[in-house]
């Protein structure tokens, strides 16, 4: 089931890496980086802003087919925000 978030506070970053079940996360090097309700980490990271999350969880948006959402493995989909937008925050 996939939930569309609308709104969100901001939360922790954490990165994850691997696959298969062989995961591990680590807080973001950049102290105090929190990610918004556009999935957008203060560290410049495209990230879930249900559970905070970035790297092998995600699937990016490719727009080829028409599909503009990211996904994350927790189940959250959003609309992330374009390059241009993240330059100009």
């Amino acid at each position: 089931m996939t939930t569309m978030l609308t709104a969100s506070a901001d939360v922790p970053h954490f990165k994850m890496r691997g696959f298969a079940g062989a995961h591990s996360l680590e807080r973001c090097e950049d102290p105090g980086c929190q990610v918004t309700a556009h999935g957008q980490a203060s560290c410049g990271r495209l990230a879930c802003p249900a559970c905070g999350f970035s790297g092998s969880n995600l699937s990016a948006p490719d727009g080829f087919d028409g599909d503009q959402l990211a996904r994350c493995t927790c189940g959250a989909a959003w609309i992330p925000e374009s390059t241009r937008e993240r330059v100009a925050a």
